[in-house]
């Protein structure tokens, strides 16, 4: 019976697309040409998708391990290049002029703001806001007791979704820029990180240490369009 109805009501969804098509069509007058674009934009804006909040909420997690690992992925390959290229020196200033125009390059492309956030940050941008504080300290209590650390939905005011995953010291590449003198911060890469960021506070790291998490928020709209 729900299949059956389903059946009909997507039937019912593409005659009227096909109304509106032949509407904007006939709107335009025969020596006008139809911009498609615009109608299958319209089209897109009317559709109902009748989706659960499970599925919502699943869709959400799928998107946001897709953009963590993107731009985890990604940065890391920089990283590596910058330091081939000029010491890890080289690195820092890699990410202090383009670390952050990468992740909005990726912002745009999920139609989400991403964010990196520290209890202990480097850059000031990465200073978390009052729900990401709490999650944060949240995921600090977890990893303290030996808690398997999961990623985690938030349903958000304005129709939007928080996601958020955390992020660990996993490399020793991490230990370059964030672990101590004895595990592989040398004492010149720390001075020069000082001078980049004078109120740094992202060092003293060993692995498997919990680094933050990233926060992305992902419009509903968004969401359910690429259900």
């Amino acid at each position: 019976m729900l299949q059956t109805l389903k059946i009909e009501i997507n039937k019912g969804l593409q005659l009227i697309c096909i109304a509106l098509i032949l509407i904007l069509t006939w709107s335009c007058g025969n020596d006008k040409k139809v911009d498609s674009k615009a109608v299958r934009e319209e089209i897109e804006n009317r559709k109902i998708k009748k989706v659960t909040e499970a599925e919502i909420v699943k869709r959400v997690h799928e998107i946001g391990n897709e953009i963590t690992l993107t731009a985890k992925k990604t940065l890391g390959k920089k990283l590596k290049s910058a330091i081939q290229n000029g010491g890890v020196e080289n690195a820092i200033s890699f990410c202090n002029l383009n670390a952050m125009p990468l992740v909005d390059s990726l912002s745009n492309k999920f139609g989400a703001e991403i964010k990196r956030v520290s209890l202990k940050a480097r850059n000031p941008n990465d200073l978390p806001d009052k729900l990401e504080m709490e999650l944060l300290e949240a995921y600090a209590y977890q990893w303290k007791d030996s808690i398997p650390l999961q990623t985690n939905v938030q349903a958000l005011e304005g129709n939007k979704y928080l996601f958020t995953k955390p992020m660990l010291i996993d490399n020793t590449l991490c230990l370059s820029c964030h672990g101590t003198i004895e595990n592989g911060l040398l004492k010149e890469t720390k001075e020069f990180i000082k001078s980049k960021y004078p109120n740094d506070k992202a060092t003293g790291y060993k692995i498997g240490d919990l680094r933050g998490i990233w926060s992305i928020t992902i419009p509903k709209k968004k969401v359910v369009l690429s259900m």
